[in-house]
């Protein structure tokens, strides 16, 4: 698989896709909705949104933790992160997801919609030690990402967008099909659950990552 693009070529794209980025909504849409869903947030939680996007989810987000809570949103996009505090008037922050400007165990639960598959592949444990850094014992983590197609139909549709990337990573919106559940088995002091929703073709893979309590 093609070396992905670097960090800057990533932020410089998104940078100017901004709320073009919604599109994406039509395959991205049920697997976000049921990856909210697992995330089980309760009113008075704080949660951190890691790769906000154009904000539609992080408002969701905003919604769940009231009243009491505190939703916070970190992009590397400058774009991103102003079309979200239009849309939600919530805090948030420009920082690169391999290096969380937070203390440890600062929030309750994590959400993350397809950041881990513009990273290169050396960087995918790490960034998931990071988070789950940043995440209290008994919080939970839940990633979605693309996944390897668990029909026919996605198979195929995978086996396009592999070519198609390969040629054009950009034209993918940086992102590919990444073993991201495989990874997460190996991290130390957590449950890890996974499930797939195919949406239009597209496999997209929910990892609900449980961070193991200190009681």
């Amino acid at each position: 698989m093609r070396t992905p693009p670097s960090p800057a070529a990533i932020q410089h794209f998104y940078e100017w896709l901004g709320r073009k980025h919604d599109w994406a909504e039509v395959y991205e849409s049920r697997a976000k909705k049921r990856a909210l869903a697992l995330l089980d947030i309760q009113p008075g939680m704080r949660v951190l949104n890691v790769g906000v996007g154009t904000g539609k989810d992080h408002r969701r987000l905003v919604q769940a933790v009231a009243p009491g809570g505190i939703a916070v949103g970190v992009d590397i996009a400058a774009t991103m992160l102003r079309l979200t505090q239009r849309r939600t008037g919530a805090p948030v922050v420009q920082a690169d997801a391999r290096a969380l400007p937070f203390p440890d165990n600062t929030f309750d639960r994590l959400f993350c919609a397809y950041m881990f598959d513009l990273l290169p592949l050396p960087d995918l444990r790490p960034t998931l030690l990071e988070c789950v850094r940043v995440v209290r014992p008994g919080g939970r983590l839940v990633l979605v990402s693309l996944g390897e197609g668990v029909t026919r139909t996605s198979q195929f549709v995978m086996r396009l967008w592999k070519g198609l990337y390969q040629l054009a990573p950009l034209a993918c919106g940086g992102c590919r099909p990444i073993p991201l559940a495989h990874i997460a088995t190996t991290l130390p002091a957590v449950r890890v659950q996974h499930e797939t929703i195919v949406q239009w073709g597209v496999p997209n893979e929910m990892v609900v990552i449980d961070i193991e309590s200190d009681e």
